[in-house]
């Protein structure tokens, strides 16, 4: 049985890689490209809640998928495209493997040499390329800095899209627009208050939670803080279903989150952020603070002054109103912040992408 020829296929193995292969995709199309999703048989928890998910948004932009496990596809490709840190192993026969990881940052997991099979990297930003080159300089693979391919759907977004997006969350345009993206852990949402949205009554609120959050029994009281914020007609909770922060990102004028490196994401968009230092830690790593710390990202800290650190409750408060008033206080911050974690921000990274898939 001969084996079906594309031009690149993804392996989605989780719905979060998504938001970062879209934009790809789409180049892909526009440029005429076969190519296919792969996506997992639900046998893992967070699949099964999710799979749904990823093929409505294949069939939304009309992009072919399959559902199987790697080691089964009998298809071959010019490209197989991973967001996993971990080399694939899989029966799809490929000419080159390429990494598009789905986050930013600085964690030990984007710099294992595992990720030196693969035949090209695509990296954000002067930093990750940089701790590559100095870790490994005799990677024999392409590596390019090319920006950070989520960003392209907001950079690129139409007016009447943005307008459609407003509506599409029953906010109102004429409002200032707060973005809450905590993540599930260690998170500030039980720290938050009950009134958050009452506080902010003359502000739009998006609060878009980690999709864990909604997932997982352990957080069933962040889930009990979304359904008393919801009461709130100035508020939008992004569900399970709004795994993409994008759409989020074009409508909203400053962000809030604690732990989430999706800060710089939005960061890189030249709007004010603020990070919540105010969060819950588990007994364990309270009682052993050292073992939290070798947890968390800390090559990450030297980054944190690229907005304002609130350390209670009524920080936030004051830090919100101020920011909002003057969104150009950590402009340069940004800026410089940006080159070296988020890398050119243009909207043309997935065109990037495309000419040195198209060049190999």
């Amino acid at each position: 049985m001969k084996r079906e020829e594309y031009f690149a296929i993804f392996l989605v193995d989780y719905l979060y890689y998504i938001p970062q292969f879209l934009p790809i995709a789409k180049e892909m199309s526009r440029r005429k490209h076969n190519f296919l999703f792969i996506l997992p048989k639900k046998h893992k928890r967070d699949i099964i809640a999710t799979q749904d998910l990823a093929i409505e948004t294949c069939e939304k932009y009309q992009i072919k998928y399959q559902i199987a496990e790697q080691e089964e596809i009998q298809l071959s490709s010019q490209y197989l495209i991973s967001g996993s840190n971990t080399y694939p192993t899989t029966a799809i026969q490929f000419h080159k493997s390429v990494l598009v990881v789905h986050g930013v940052g600085t964690k030990v997991g984007y710099f294992t040499e595992e990720q030196n099979k693969y035949d090209i990297r695509f990296v954000e930003g002067e930093f990750r390329y940089n701790k590559i080159k100095e870790l490994y300089p005799d990677y024999n693979g392409i590596l390019k800095n090319v920006g950070f391919s989520k960003l392209d759907d907001v950079l690129n977004l139409s007016t009447a899209a943005k307008t459609d997006l407003f509506k599409q969350f029953s906010l109102d345009p004429n409002k200032k627009t707060i973005l809450y993206a905590p993540t599930f852990y260690p998170s500030s949402i039980e720290k938050m208050s009950v009134n958050f949205p009452k506080d902010f009554a003359d502000y739009n609120i998006i609060i878009k939670p980690h999709y864990f959050t909604y997932l997982r029994k352990k957080y069933r009281a962040q889930r009990k803080k979304l359904k008393q914020w919801s009461a709130f007609p100035n508020t939008y909770i992004a569900g399970i279903n709004d795994y993409n922060l994008a759409p989020f990102f074009a409508v909203s004028d400053i962000m809030v989150s604690d732990e989430s490196s999706a800060i710089f994401e939005f960061a890189a968009l030249d709007k004010p952020v603020i990070c919540n230092r105010f969060i819950t830690l588990r007994l364990t790593y309270r009682l052993f603070k050292a073992k939290f710390k070798k947890k968390m990202d800390s090559e990450m800290d030297q980054f944190r002054d690229i907005g304002v650190n609130a350390m209670t409750y009524s920080d936030l408060k004051e830090a919100i109103s101020s920011e909002l008033a003057n969104p150009n206080n950590f402009k340069t911050l940004r800026q410089t912040y940006t080159k070296q974690v988020i890398g050119p921000v243009d909207g043309k990274v997935s065109e990037r992408i495309l000419d040195v898939l198209e060049g190999n």
